[in-house]
């Protein structure tokens, strides 16, 4: 069975970590190894045994190189972490010494030393300035010294030196445009002799500012680079630099794994040693690119694969689901020549670690690539058994490249590319992170809104139903008071009035002779006739013989005595016929709203107003008296105010709900009260 060996670094997205890969590469095809280039993983804030992949046994391999370089600042603690982190694998170390476990680093003190031998006899500079990396990298502490030995070996005292030194947080280009700009602005006449730049990418942006933007004294400042990346030796830089042995150190990796695997013990460390290149920035002339900087099938292959990875981000932040994600992404993967392509998201997390996932997308994209079922979902073992089953060509390694936002862990791509197209995959993975994560947000976030809609709907429900129910207990109560109503009317009528009618007959015999039975006589026949009214107020009978109109026409008609408030009633709009439950309810509204008004309001006027129309029916009931006091502010009483209201206007609601309809009280102090009620002349069941 071919070892497998996975190569962990951040991003194949710059020329350092792209070298390695190469070497890397390289060396396992000819050693018959299959390697995966592992990309994303969280190492740079805090190292856990807690990663994507490790120390999970889900993902089979046989041995790890790990770009310490790159991952890591420097720290004491890290080798045992790490250990616990990958397990008993054999684990190799590029680019910084970690202690009991192999490491491969370059050695450039010697060509630092050189190149400052160089700037010192050649161009005789005796004033340095260091723009270098972050403080506390191992990268930036190891030239860092290599610069101040080699200058202590160089000045005298008759003959001495100046070193002055910045740190940015990144080895980038833009780091390297902030340092200089920063020290400009502070020295805006040169003080130096020449700038000695972190990295060869520091160094292209100070050439940047010195050619552009910087304050005329700066604009020829000698200049140096470490790295020796590819455009360090274009005409427009010819930079002077340190050649750090980047592909060699990936050769030199693989081969102490391969040692490991043997049985062999490897030295705890291996030097690789690199070499000054002396070009033009230093002051120096006569330099002439090997290569000219044409423009070549691989400079339009390039610009073709920048326009596709520049399309691909702008398609996919507009795509609002992973299924409307998989086009661009094909189509994308297919433009850079992938091979073979497989995305999974993780579907199960459990510290941290994945556990289940989906394949959304698996196979040869120059071929056809497979769309799996969305919802199809492995365990993280089967996952990478169905990925990996396949050997891979070994000229073309695989890269595992970590899909992550934030601290989110999404899932993974796996694919695998020619060189040349490394770094674009590199920041289509990125585009892809975060446009998979707002995806994923936003279905969150309609997931949520849809659990809302129906708890809503379920408290709809639940409240529709406890509606009914009020209204069934209403019902049977108002009917319950209706029977009262006629119990209490035909006693009235069938008993006290019959009492009344014979003592005002005993009474009226004897009125003549006795004027105590002639005042009695009075005040029986006073008595009977409030009782007959009480009785006849109590249950109407015309409302079973008569409309609704008629029936308020003779209410208003027996409520205007014309001693205390007038009392007229309107209709509007056509008599439409109504249930007798409906003219109940109406007629009992209006006879309990007038009583209020002659009892309590002061008023001069009232009007009953009934306007017909084609589905409703409003009844209105209209005073100019006191209304509320002035302490009470204008308000609106209905079905959720919470004011507190005397039993006429409760039961008075209580029927206009009865009906489905609504009930509303309008008042202001000294301007009257207008009570409304509005009600369907089809219920909801009709």
């Amino acid at each position: 069975m071919t070892p497998r060996i996975g190569l962990v670094l951040k991003y194949l997205d710059e020329e350092y970590q792209a070298s390695i890969f190469k070497g890397v590469a390289k060396e396992a095809e000819r050693l018959g190894l299959e390697m995966i280039c592992i990309q994303g993983d969280q190492f740079d804030e805090s190292v856990t045994d807690k990663t994507a992949f490790f120390p999970s046994p889900a993902f089979p391999l046989d041995g790890i190189i790990f770009l310490s370089s790159i991952l890591l600042d420097f720290n004491h603690t890290l080798p045992e972490v790490l250990r616990n982190t990958f397990g008993p694998r054999p684990l190799v170390s590029i680019g910084t010494a970690l202690k009991g476990i192999p490491s491969i680093i370059a050695e450039t003190a010697e060509p630092m030393a050189n190149l400052i031998q160089h700037l010192f006899d050649t161009h005789g500079y005796r004033n340095f300035l260091h723009l270098g990396g972050p403080v506390g990298n191992q990268d930036s502490l190891v030239r860092e010294d290599a610069i101040r030995r080699a200058l202590k070996r160089k000045e005298s005292i008759t003959d001495p030196c100046t070193l002055k030194v910045f740190n940015a947080k990144l080895f980038s280009e833009t780091a390297g445009l902030r340092l200089i700009q920063n020290y400009c602005k502070e020295n805006p006449h040169r003080n130096v002799d020449v700038i000695l730049a972190g990295s060869d990418n520091m160094a292209v942006g100070i050439l940047k500012y010195l050619r552009a933007g910087a304050p005329s004294d700066w604009a020829e400042c000698p200049i140096t680079g470490f790295d020796d990346i590819p455009l360090s030796g274009s005409k427009s830089l010819a930079l002077t630099t340190v050649h750090q042995p980047t592909e060699l150190m990936g050769v030199a990796a693989v081969q102490t794994l391969q040692d490991m695997f043997n049985g062999i013990i490897p030295p705890d460390l291996q030097e690789i040693h690199g070499q000054t290149i002396i070009r033009n920035s230093c002051g120096c002339t006569g330099y002439t690119p090997s290569i000219q900087q044409l423009v070549t099938g691989h400079s339009l292959q390039r610009e073709q694969f920048l326009r596709d990875v520049s399309y691909f981000g702008q398609e996919i932040m507009a795509t609002s689901s992973i299924k409307k994600l998989t086009r661009p992404l094909t189509e994308f993967l297919t433009n850079v020549g992938t091979h073979d392509f497989a995305l999974v998201l993780y579907t199960e997390l459990e510290n941290q670690m994945p556990v289940a996932g989906q394949i959304v997308l698996h196979g040869n994209p120059l071929m056809g690539i497979n769309h799996l079922e969305e919802n199809l979902v492995y365990d993280i073992y089967e996952i990478f058994d169905r990925l990996l089953k396949i050997p891979a060509q070994l000229e073309k390694p695989r890269c595992l490249f970590n899909l992550r936002s934030g601290e989110s862990c999404l899932g993974f791509m796996l694919y695998s590319v020619d060189q040349s197209a490394h770094s674009y995959m590199s920041v289509s993975g990125m585009f892809l992170s975060h446009a998979i994560k707002r995806i994923s947000e936003m279905e969150n976030e309609q997931d949520h809104a849809r659990n809302l809609e129906r708890e809503v709907e379920k408290q709809t429900r639940e409240l529709k139903a406890e509606g009914r129910r009020r209204r069934a207990v209403e019902e049977e109560v108002l009917k319950i008071s209706d029977l009262e109503r006629l119990r209490f009317s035909l006693d009235l009528h069938d008993d006290i009035c019959q009492r009344l009618a014979a003592m005002t007959m005993v009474c009226k015999n004897g009125a003549e002779q006795n004027p105590i039975l002639k005042t009695l006589f009075k005040m029986a026949t006073d008595t009977l006739q409030k009782t007959r009214q009480y009785a006849h107020d109590s249950f109407p009978v015309e409302i079973d013989t008569l409309d609704i109109s008629d029936a308020l026409k003779r209410l208003c008609r027996d409520m205007d005595t014309g001693v205390k408030t007038s009392v007229s009633y309107k209709q509007l709009g056509n008599i439409v016929p109504l249930t007798r439950e409906q003219k109940i309810n109406i007629f009992r509204i209006a006879q309990e709203a007038l009583q209020n008004v002659i009892k309590h309001s002061n008023a001069q006027k009232a009007v009953v107003q009934l306007n017909y129309n084609d589905s409703i029916i409003s009844l209105i009931i209209r005073d100019d008296g006191d209304g509320y006091t002035a302490s009470q502010p204008k308000t609106m009483v209905g079905k959720n105010n919470r004011r507190p209201r005397g039993l006429g206007i409760r039961s008075m609601e209580y029927r206009a709900h009865q009906l489905e309809g609504t009930f509303n009280i309008t008042s202001t102090a000294k301007q009257g009260t207008e009570i409304q009620v509005t009600i369907p002349t089809q219920g909801e069941n009709d």
